[in-house]
């Protein structure tokens, strides 16, 4: 019997210094109370490489340039080793950050390129709204909870029932590649290898949807936690 219990406490104090051990620590929840900059402590360091052509939007380790628009919450951008993480908040359905000297981006022929992955939540999570000749207008990502993509607004029709609507699944956790690319002509965008947006815009009337959008280059997540890497422009 005690040579049983000797094993029966080994096996205990084994149990209990294997219980402290994590080999990777997981996304942490936008609900809980620790820092929101643990969300980007254990990502790699993602140097952007750029082709030839192409400029960084955004500097890696600071938002100059950029400040949060205000949607009347209080959830705070932060950008960490080239990894823009826009929080779900909690007293509003939006978080966004926005260029500052949007005076020296162009209107038309340009692109842009970059990758979000929703970390929490069930909508939009890679939002991106841009300038278009004399009005904006919306890239939607995972919208309508969380499978819709497509162009707001066309003609007064949103992403949700215009001819650009695509139904997409999407993981949390999964990075994902958006290509937009504007002329005076027209609007693509491409999800990896998706074709979610091509239209002609000749006679067509583009611009926001009403409400909360801020009409400038901006990045957004809506009831959702989005994480954005590898931000950048090129003028065609």
């Amino acid at each position: 019997m005690r040579f049983i219990k000797i094993i029966f406490l080994f096996l205990v104090i084994i149990l209990c210094s294997c219980s402290g051990k994590r080999l990777n620590k997981p996304f942490v929840s936008m609900t809980e109370y620790e820092p929101l900059a643990l969300l980007t402590e254990y990502e790699p360091n993602f140097a952007q490489i750029l082709p030839q052509g192409w400029e960084a939007m955004m500097n890696p380790n600071d938002l100059s340039g950029w400040e949060p628009v205000r949607y009347a919450g209080e959830a705070q951008p932060i950008i960490k080793n080239g990894v823009l993480t826009l929080p779900k908040s909690i007293y509003s359905s939006m978080t966004g950050i926005n260029i500052v000297n949007e005076h020296l981006f162009p209107v038309v022929d340009y692109a842009i390129y970059y990758e979000a992955r929703r970390i929490e939540g069930e909508d939009i999570f890679g939002g991106l709204s841009f300038p278009y000749k004399n009005s904006y207008a919306t890239l939607v990502i995972g919208g309508w909870g969380g499978r819709i993509c497509g162009l707001s607004c066309i003609d007064g029709k949103c992403a949700l029932d215009n001819e650009t609507t695509k139904f997409i699944d999407f993981e949390n956790d999964v990075w994902y590649s958006v290509c937009l690319r504007v002329t005076k002509d027209s609007i693509h965008a491409v999800l990896d290898d998706i074709t979610i947006v091509s239209i002609a815009t000749a006679g067509r009337n583009i611009h926001l949807r009403g409400g909360t959008l801020a009409p400038s280059l901006t990045f957004f997540t809506f009831m959702s936690s989005g994480q954005f890497r590898n931000m950048r422009m090129k003028r065609l």
